[in-house]
C-alpha cells in the first residue's frame, strides 16, 4: 500500500532546509508517494529542477505575501483536498501557521530547523522576534507530530510545551567527498590558491548569529604559516568583514559562491563561531569532505563532535584569543587521521540516507495510527 504525503513549504530557494528536504525525498522508499507544493512563486535560484529530477511531482500555489494573507488558506485547503494525501509535512513559520490551523483533519507533521528565541529575533529584530518566535512556537503545538533537527533543538523547544522527535540533519556523502591530491591540487589552481597553503574555509551568511569577525580576528591572531582564510557568504556584515580583511591578503571574502564543494576540496581545515545553530549542514558537509573542524562551544557543534572528538577543536564562543589558540593547535595534529575521522563520523552517522530512514519511520506509525 503506496502512502502519499504531501510536503508544503514557502519556496524552494537554495537553504539548508530545502536541501535537508531534498535528502529525505532522494532516499524515500517505493511506498511514499511524494508530492511538493509550494506557497510562494519560485526565486530565480530556485532549486526546483533538483526535485523534479527525482521524479518528485512539484506544485505551486505561487500566492504573492499579500495574496498568502487575503486566499491562501482557501487555495491551500482546495488543493489538499484534491490531493487527499495520508500524510502533510511541512517546515517554515508561513507553512506550520496553515498546516496547524487549516489541515486538522490530515496526519500532520513538522520539523522544527532552528529554536526560534534565538533566530527570529536575531533576524527580524527584538520586538517582531520575540512575537514571531512565541507564534511559531504556538503552531508547533498544534501540528501532530513534530520533529526536531537536533537533539539539542528537541531539548530547547521541549520547556515550551513541544515534544519533538528528534532526527538529526544529514548530508549528502556522495555529493560531499574527499578528494584526491590531483584534484585538490586542480581546484587550488582554479581558485588561485597557493599550493603549499595551510587553508581555513568559512561557510554562512555574514550575519551577527555567525560572528564572521570573530573568525578573521581569530585567523588573524592566529600564527599559521603560510595560511589563507576564505569566507564564503554574504550578508548585512559583508562590508565590515571586507574592512578587517582589508590590509591582509591571506583572508578573502568571497561572498557568495554556487560551488561550496569546490572551496571546500581546495581547503584543509573548516571554521564556525556561530552562537546559535540547529544542526548546521555546514559543518556536516566539511566533515564529509574530510575536513577537520574548528568549532564554537555550543551544544549542536557539541552534538556534532560526540561521535569522534578527535574530528574537532572546539573554542568559547566570542574568544578570538582561543579561537586562534584552537586554529593553531589543529593544524599540529595528525592531519591523515584527522581527515579519515572526519568522513568516518559523518558517513556512519549523520549520512542523508539514515535521515531519510528515520523520517519513514515516522511515516509509518503516523499512518498506522491513522489507518
Amino acid at each position: 500500500m503506496t502512502t502519499d504525503i504531501l510536503y508544503i513549504v514557502s519556496r524552494l530557494r537554495p537553504s539548508g532546509p530545502t536541501n535537508q528536504l531534498y535528502y529525505i525525498l532522494k532516499h524515500l522508499d517505493d511506498e511514499f508517494d511524494a508530492t511538493v507544493l509550494t506557497l510562494s512563486p519560485e526565486p530565480e535560484d530556485t532549486e526546483l529542477s533538483r526535485f523534479q529530477e527525482l521524479g518528485v511531482d512539484c506544485e505551486t500555489l505561487g500566492l504573492s505575501r499579500w495574496e498568502g494573507l487575503l486566499f491562501g488558506p482557501w487555495r491551500l485547503r482546495r488543493a489538499v483536498a484534491e490531493h487527499d494525501p495520508d500524510i502533510v509535512q511541512t517546515q517554515g513559520i508561513r507553512a506550520d501557521t496553515l498546516s496547524a490551523l487549516f489541515l486538522s483533519s490530515y496526519p500532520r507533521i513538522t520539523t522544527v530547523r532552528n529554536y526560534p528565541y534565538d533566530d527570529y529575533p536575531a533576524k527580524f529584530g527584538s520586538t517582531q522576534g520575540k512575537a514571531m518566535a512565541a507564534e511559531h512556537v504556538r503552531m508547533y503545538r498544534r501540528i501532530d507530530h513534530p520533529v526536531a533537527c537536533s537533539e539539542t533543538i528537541a531539548d530547547r523547544i521541549r520547556p515550551h510545551g513541544v515534544d519533538a522527535t528528534p532526527i538529526q540533519n544529514g548530508v549528502d556523502t556522495e555529493a560531499y567527498s574527499p578528494v584526491e591530491e590531483a584534484e585538490k591540487t586542480r581546484l587550488r589552481s582554479e581558485l588561485r590558491i597557493s599550493e603549499s597553503a595551510t587553508v581555513f574555509v568559512s561557510v554562512g551568511t555574514l550575519i551577527p548569529r555567525k560572528n564572521p569577525l570573530d573568525v578573521i580576528e581569530g585567523f588573524q591572531n592566529a600564527e599559521i604559516e603560510d595560511g589563507v582564510l576564505l569566507m564564503l557568504g554574504d550578508g548585512p556584515l559583508q562590508a565590515e568583514c571586507e574592512s578587517l580583511a582589508a590590509d591582509d591578503d591571506r583572508v578573502r571574502i568571497e561572498g557568495w559562491v554556487d560551488d561550496v564543494a569546490a572551496y571546500l576540496g581546495a581547503s584543509d581545515y573548516f571554521v564556525s563561531a556561530s552562537s546559535s545553530e540547529g544542526l548546521p549542514n555546514t559543518v556536516m558537509e566539511a566533515l564529509a569532505v574530510g575536513l577537520p573542524v574548528v568549532l564554537s562551544d555550543i551544544q549542536p557543534h557539541r552534538e556534532i563532535l560526540q561521535y569522534d572528538g578527535d574530528t574537532g577543536a572546539e573554542f568559547e564562543v566570542g574568544d578570538t584569543e582561543f579561537l586562534a589558540a584552537a586554529m593553531e593547535g589543529i593544524t599540529e595534529g595528525n592531519y591523515p587521521s584527522q581527515t579519515t575521522a572526519a568522513r568516518a563520523l559523518v558517513v556512519s552517522h549523520l549520512s542523508a540516507e539514515r535521515m531519510s530512514r528515520e523520517y519513514q519511520e515516522q511515516y509509518r506509525e503516523l499512518r498506522s495510527k491513522s489507518d
